[in-house]
């Protein structure tokens, strides 16, 4: 048996999954804006913001071996108030079809979408993000947006 006297545990690289979110976005030919940060009653942050002439995504990107279905959903609630602060305060996006997103590394939780008293929460991993953007007309009418 032998020790790799090397081995250090790999630390999870969120600037980098972050980044390689926003690409994908970007060969879509969305402009995006990343780690955006701004105040109105309390300090917001959000990980990517997406966007064109008719819709905006507001993304929240977790590199975690899985995410919980209760902890998908807490991010989400977050994430739409982030997003709507966001909204207020930049007139460019109130005309804009305005959708959450939660990217994950890995398998997400698609059961999340669908559970009653939540609303809708839309949730892919980052292998499916290409399909959902290729097809992304094909769902525009389910998809869960807010104003």
């Amino acid at each position: 048996m032998y020790f790799d006297v090397d081995f250090k545990k790999e630390k999870p690289d969120w600037q980098g999954f972050e980044k390689a979110t926003g690409d994908v976005f970007e060969s879509f030919g969305y402009k995006t804006m990343r780690d955006v940060r701004f105040k109105t009653t309390q300090r917001f942050q959000i990980d990517l913001i997406a966007y064109n002439d008719k819709m905006a995504f507001f993304i929240d990107c977790k590199d975690h071996a899985y995410v919980a279905p209760q902890k998908e959903e807490e991010f989400m609630i977050k994430q739409r108030v982030r997003a709507e602060n966001f909204v207020k305060i930049n007139q460019k996006f109130v005309s804009l079809l305005k959708i959450n997103l939660l990217v994950t590394k890995n398998r997400a939780n698609s059961l999340i979408m669908h559970k009653d008293n939540v609303g809708k929460i839309l949730s892919v991993d980052f292998n499916s993000l290409n399909e959902l953007l290729t097809n992304i007309w094909v769902y525009v009418d389910e998809l869960p947006s807010f104003r």
